[in-house]
């Protein structure tokens, strides 16, 4: 049966604060997040579930029948990608090809499962550090919405958890982030001072130009297809032949050919850029052309003008001050995507062969026994834990999910 084309990240709030970290825990575990109301801790069994649900949405199968990818080798991986390859390419094709191939997506798969991971912990432990409670009955309605507009109900939700290998716990943990995401955006809102007028009209001097609105015309234009007919159709139109009669015998413009050749409020950015040099020099009524353009001939008669209007302080101030009030949350945010960052890499340590994946910025686990090398638990060679020879890959910027900036302009 194949896995339903939705994924935890799909199915489930997004996580905002998309950050990448790892260190050094307890046996058991891959990942130990130092919060201030005690430890939040990602264990072994934990990353494999999350490692799987991420393989199973990219092979789309359910997690009880996915394809082994066990290190060094991946022999059934190879396996699999040999047989689904056209039977001319089979001979062409090394293994040592299809197993980069799988080791890749074991890298990148484990990379994401681990990112992932601490991004939901941290969001958590940010939470908790300021503050921020979560309601069971909060939680649970969160979780209710989901599972009624994702899902459909009840029995669709039991049957994502299954073909994913999800828990409830692992649920109950992105509904919780999520929502802790959404409480630190409505903190940093509140943290940011309002523009005063002096800032808003400062910021109206920087922004003047952008809020000038430019001259436009009305236009009768015809495009011919060469001067000759341009000649013809400006003959007719001062011998006293209408514009819509004209326009409908000469002109290749499909849109205001069958109104009589009519522009309105076009402005010169709008038009053929040689029109730059006369249509929007030349004065109410006369007529132009025949006018060469890169886009063919043109005859123009300028029907009327309106004049550029520049910008009026008193007219702009509230859109103004909701603009720079935007602006201020922003960097705000920006500005708490760095502190985040460095904050949760410095209280994260991850176990001996897990920290690979990603940096790892924090430092000793509170129990230096804990710390340990010798305590910290080794990847096994099989299964879907993370290969013992997992590249290498540098850390991702830190970064604030598209979504949350929108937060913050949506209420500034």
């Amino acid at each position: 049966m194949k896995t339903p084309r939705r994924t935890l990240l799909l199915a489930l709030p997004v996580v905002a604060l998309s950050l990448a970290a790892c260190g050094g825990p307890p046996k058991g575990d891959v990942a130990l997040i130092k919060a201030n109301n005690g430890n939040l801790e990602i264990s072994e069994a934990q990353f494999k579930r999350f490692f799987n649900a991420a393989l199973a949405n990219a092979q789309q199968k359910e997690v009880s029948k996915l394809t082994p990818l066990v290190g060094p080798e991946f022999t059934a991986c190879v396996a699999e990608k040999k047989k689904a390859l056209p039977k001319d390419s089979q001979k062409k094709t090394s293994d040592a090809e299809l197993k980069k191939q799988c080791k890749d997506t074991y890298d990148q798969t484990s990379q994401a499962a681990m990112q992932q991971l601490t991004t939901l912990n941290w969001v958590k432990g940010e939470a908790d550090r300021r503050g921020i409670k979560f309601r069971k009955a909060e939680v649970q309605n969160a979780l209710n919405s989901i599972i009624t507009q994702q899902f459909q109900g009840q029995e669709g939700y039991k049957t994502f958890l299954k073909q994913l290998g999800y828990t409830q716990a692992d649920v109950d943990l992105n509904v919780i982030a999520d929502l802790g995401q959404k409480k630190i955006v409505a903190d940093l809102q509140k943290e940011t001072k309002e523009p005063t007028d002096a800032d808003v009209k400062a910021y109206f001097e920087q922004k003047k130009k952008t809020y000038v609105q430019p001259e436009t015309r009305d236009l009768r234009l015809i495009k011919a297809k060469d001067e000759a007919t341009a000649k013809l159709a400006k003959a007719d139109l001062e011998a006293g032949k209408s514009w819509t009669a004209t326009a409908a015998k000469y002109s290749t413009d499909a849109a205001s050919k069958d109104q009589g050749g009519k522009v309105l409020a076009t402005t010169a950015d709008q038009q053929p850029p040689e029109f730059g040099a006369n249509v929007f020099k030349a004065k109410k009524n006369e007529l132009l052309g025949p006018i060469k353009t890169s886009l063919g001939w043109y005859v123009v008669k300028i029907q009327n003008i309106t004049a550029e209007k520049q910008p009026v302080y008193a007219e702009l101030k509230d859109q103004l001050k909701q603009s720079l009030a935007t602006e201020n949350q922003q960097k705000s945010v920006d500005n708490f995507r760095k502190l985040f960052n460095e904050r949760w890499t410095g209280r994260t340590v991850c176990a001996s062969g897990y920290d690979d994946l990603t940096v790892c910025g924090g430092e000793a686990a509170d129990d230096p026994a804990a710390a340990t090398t010798a305590s910290r638990p080794t990847p096994r060679d099989g299964g879907t834990g993370l290969p013992k020879d997992a590249e290498r890959r540098p850390a991702e910027p830190a970064a604030i999910d598209p979504a949350a900036a929108q937060q913050v302009q949506t209420a500034g």
